[in-house]
């Protein structure tokens, strides 16, 4: 899905447990919807701990926003 604005950007998060122990496992891909990019897809993160997912969707975000004012950084 192509969006026309400025700029806009897609972020899926897979988790899942793994092995005998269930291990938990996350992987968090950004996909750029932002018309003209052709849907470029990155690994932004892979984490072992819920903790780490809400904290790369975080720094994912304020990087996205660059830090804009509303954008959750507290300003």
């Amino acid at each position: 899905m192509t969006v026309e604005h400025d700029r806009s950007a897609a972020l899926l998060i897979r988790v899942w447990l793994e092995g005998r122990t269930d291990e938990f496992r996350g992987r968090l891909t950004s996909v750029s919807t932002s018309l003209g990019d052709g849907g470029v897809e990155r690994t932004v993160a892979v984490a072992s701990l819920p903790e780490a997912v809400l904290e790369a969707v975080g720094s994912w975000l304020a990087q996205f926003t660059g830090g804009a004012p509303g954008s959750g950084d507290g300003g």
